[in-house]
């Protein structure tokens, strides 16, 4: 996969993950603080955390087909630098703050959580595309053996 598709990848999954951080603050924000509310800066928050998330998707671009053991190193780098960047960008953003350690402990959860379904949603959509490769490449073969014969 050239760099290119690569970014086209990670960048298809910006909105998922988006999506998935409002639904998170919101309920973050329920159990939490459910009598606080916000101005419109606080619809920014989402998009400046899912571009967050992407950074670490970006960095760990690999040329070359990984093995399944190299697959899942990359993967967990990859949580553990999502989970450090977002909840040190909470801390200084004092969205967090470092004596409510319960807030934190789920904050970080939900950036598991989130993680785990952004994956599954790309692994489904890749699947999907996988199958309508598959079809397009059975109906162009049965094209080309009709025109032989």
């Amino acid at each position: 996969m050239s760099f290119k598709e690569h970014l086209k990848s990670v960048m298809s999954l910006y909105f998922v993950i988006v999506t998935l951080i409002n639904a998170a603050t919101f309920i973050l924000g329920e159990i939490f603080r459910p009598d606080e509310r916000f101005g419109y800066d606080a619809f920014l928050s989402p998009l400046i955390y899912a571009a967050i998330a992407l950074v670490p998707m970006l960095c760990m671009y690999s040329k070359k087909e990984l093995s399944l053991k190299q697959h899942i190193v990359r993967e967990l780098l990859q949580l553990i630098s999502i989970e450090v960047m977002l909840i040190g960008f909470g801390l200084g953003a004092k969205c967090l703050a470092p004596e409510n350690i319960a807030l934190t402990a789920s904050f970080a959860l939900s950036v598991l959580i989130i993680f785990v379904l952004v994956y599954v949603i790309a692994l489904l959509l890749d699947m999907r595309l996988a199958r309508k490769l598959n079809s397009d490449l059975k109906a162009f073969q049965n094209r080309i053996s009709e025109m032989s014969e």
